[in-house]
């Protein structure tokens, strides 16, 4: 046999092997997100309630998975940046971005869109424009650190952020008059950053220096952070009246005080106060952290932050979380268990909070569509576990909007400045949290298992008395109120990881 007509055979079983493959199809056990979504117990919001709606961060997912996330989880729909890329997409009624919109346009309470800013400020095209101004400068004249490493000058013209405010809010406008925007996302990162990353170049520009004066570093570099980003949120605002929210990342900082140096890694929240409509804090399991337990939980950085938004009047929030990720150095324990983030998560809204981004950072093997194989994804387990805890929280919106979380009888274990906002069980793994109705004697607590398993514990709540609560690795909510003087508890999340779903 010649070579060719071997090659030819070779070749010819070859295809028919993958032709065979091909019509065997997906395995029996494959699923898609959106069957996934499909199968599992749905939650139930109260009618009329208002939370906002949630929202993510990350690649972007099939357009029936967002539709139905949005229909039936409580979940904004997911448009992408607020780009000119995406004002051409508009144009082709086909197109993914157009379909998004037309939904939209017909039923904005059902489909509140969610759209990502576009941040001039990490375009290199845009910065290649900027005036000389715009960097820090050594006594010469001369940009610190050029080209590369140049460092943005706190002092930079304000006409930078108008003209980057404007490259985000056009996009915007155009946008908003094809549809109500609800939900606006800037996921700053960009321009002016912390002292820690800047301070040599800072302090050797004479004008930085001249500037500041006698004011101390982060007060100086906070006030120049928030009048910067100020113009640019104000822009946006501009453009979309009547969102919901504008939310800018990460305004304040959950390790406030836990070690001296801290405020080099962060602003001082009341300064940046306008950047954002919301406080909003990037809560992500072990990432500067230690999980659910240890010296730097995550509940403990939490109500860090809460405590520092509360002093500064702002006692409601809108935060980034995250239940893990794919991390090589990690391995499988990059993942909390859903039963432990949804107890978290409660904990959270207990604190004060009205939604969430859903964060994942890394593309999952195979991406967001196709098989996701027979159990669930867990980038999709923690949306439905965020979307389950948003509607249990739904039905008891009165005690966030008309509550108060009571400050417990401890200071907190960094910023003894500020209540713990827990109280006490003597179990140092249990958390429980209790928000108080403003006009009536009624009392809202989660008890969270952080470490599991389940375990009843004692608590003694202000002018409710001592009381006895089961605490669970998902969380345990109760409604109290006082009945013949004694307290009287209920617990609408029998069903810790699916509350309010139907039977």
């Amino acid at each position: 046999m010649s070579r060719f007509a071997s090659a030819c055979r070779t070749a010819s079983c070859v295809l028919a092997a993958l032709a065979a493959l091909l019509c065997l199809g997906p395995p029996a056990d494959a699923k898609t997100a959106l069957e996934h979504l499909r199968e599992a117990p749905k939650p139930e919001f109260r009618a009329g309630h208002t939370l906002f709606p949630l929202t993510r961060w990350g690649w972007s997912m099939p357009f029936d998975v967002r539709v139905k996330l949005a229909e039936r989880w409580g979940y904004a729909l997911e448009l992408g940046q607020a780009d000119e890329r995406l004002l051409k997409q508009l144009d082709d009624p086909k197109s993914v971005a157009s379909r998004l919109v037309a939904l939209t346009a017909a039923d904005p309470k059902k489909y509140p869109l969610s759209v990502l800013t576009y941040r001039a400020c990490l375009d290199k095209n845009f910065t290649a424009a900027l005036p000389p101004e715009t960097w820090c400068r050594d006594a010469d004249g001369n940009v610190i650190g050029a080209p590369k490493k140049r460092a943005w000058s706190p002092e930079a013209p304000d006409a930078v952020f108008q003209k980057a405010g404007a490259a985000a809010a056009e996009p915007l406008k155009a946008l908003r008059q094809k549809a109500p925007v609800a939900m606006i996302l800037n996921g700053g990162e960009y321009a002016l950053g912390v002292y820690g990353f800047n301070k040599d170049a800072w302090s050797a520009d004479p004008a930085v220096t001249r500037a500041r004066g006698s004011t101390g570093w982060m007060e100086y570099i906070s006030a120049r952070k928030a009048r910067q980003e100020t113009i640019i949120a104000d822009a946006c605002r501009a453009a979309c009246p009547d969102r919901q929210l504008y939310i800018y990342y990460f305004n304040v900082c959950p390790h406030r005080s836990r070690y001296d140096t801290w405020w080099h890694w962060a602003w001082d929240y009341p300064a940046l106060k306008a950047t954002s409509d919301l406080p909003s804090s990037s809560i992500y399991y072990l990432e500067f952290n230690t999980g659910w337990t240890g010296d730097n939980d995550l509940l403990t950085l939490t109500l860090n932050a809460v405590a520092w938004q509360i002093s500064a009047g702002q006692p409601l929030s809108y935060n980034w979380v995250c239940g893990g990720w794919t991390r090589d150095a990690l391995g499988d324990k990059a993942f909390s268990g859903l039963d432990r983030y949804t107890g978290f998560l409660k904990c959270y809204y207990a604190a004060g909070m009205l939604g969430a981004c859903a964060g994942y950072f890394a593309y999952p093997k195979g991406g967001f569509d196709g098989d996701q194989g027979e159990a669930p994804p867990h980038w999709l387990g923690q949306m439905t576990a965020l979307a389950h805890v948003h509607a249990l929280f739904s039905r008891e919106e009165e005690f966030l909007r008309n509550g108060d979380l009571l400050p417990g009888p401890n200071r907190h274990k960094w910023s003894k400045d500020f209540p713990a906002y827990e109280f006490p069980t003597g179990d140092a793994a249990v958390r429980v949290l209790a928000r108080r109705h403003r006009t009536r004697p009624e009392w809202l607590i989660v008890a969270w298992a952080a470490s599991g398993p389940d375990r009843e514990v004692s608590v003694t709540i202000p002018d409710l008395g001592p009381i006895r609560l089961q605490s669970r690795p998902c969380g345990s909510t109760y409604r109290a109120t006082l009945k013949d003087s004694a307290p009287s508890l209920t617990r609408p999340d029998d069903n810790g990881m699916a509350p309010t779903a139907r039977p």
